[in-house]
C-alpha cells in the first residue's frame, strides 16, 4: 500500500515524538535522526495489507485526535513537540480501549524500524547484530533524516 506524501509525513511525525532525539543518553538518536521514512515505505509495501490499511487509518485518527484530547482545533501535525507528547500522554490514560492503545500501536511500529538499524543495536548493547542492517537501509546508510521532514 502506497501512503500519499503528507500520510508519510504524518507517521515520521508521530514516529518522531514517540522516539525523540536526546530523550536517553545512551541512545542521543532518535526517529528523526535515522531514515525513517525509507522504513514507512518499506513497511507499507510489505506488511500485511489489513495492518498497513489499519496503520494509516490510526494516523489519520492522530491527526484529528487534539480536538478530543486536548480541546484544541489542529492537527496532530500543527501541535508543538510538547503537546504533541501531551496528547499521547493523556491517550494512554484513556478509559476508551482504542485510543489507550494507539500510542502502543505506533511505539511497536516505530520500534520494529528504529531498533533494527546496527548502530541503535549497538547503542544499546544488542548483540548479536546483522552487521549490513535491514534492507530498507542499505541504499542509504548511514543517511540521516532523509524523507521524513
Amino acid at each position: 500500500m502506497k501512503l500519499f506524501e503528507f500520510e508519510r509525513r504524518w507517521l515520521c511525525n508521530i514516529f518522531a515524538t514517540i522516539l525523540p532525539s536526546g530523550a536517553e543518553p545512551r541512545l542521543p538518536l532518535g526517529a528523526n535522526d535515522v531514515d525513517m521514512g525509507a522504513y514507512v515505505d518499506d513497511l507499507m509495501h510489505s506488511a500485511p495489507r489489513h495492518f498497513a490499511l489499519g496503520l494509516r487509518v490510526c494516523a489519520w485518527l492522530v491527526q484529528v485526535m487534539p480536538a478530543f484530547v486536548l480541546g484544541r482545533l489542529s492537527s496532530f501535525a500543527g501541535l508543538s513537540v510538547t503537546q504533541q507528547t501531551e496528547m499521547f500522554e493523556r491517550m494512554c490514560g484513556s478509559n476508551i480501549y482504542v485510543i489507550r492503545e494507539l500510542p502502543m500501536l505506533f511505539k511497536t511500529a516505530a520500534c520494529l524500524g528504529y531498533c533494527g538499524l546496527p548502530h541503535v543495536q549497538e547503542q544499546l548493547g544488542i548483540a548479536p547484530r546483522d552487521a549490513q542492517g535491514p534492507h530498507w537501509t542499505r541504499h542509504s546508510l548511514p543517511v540521516v533524516n532523509e524523507g521524513c521532514p
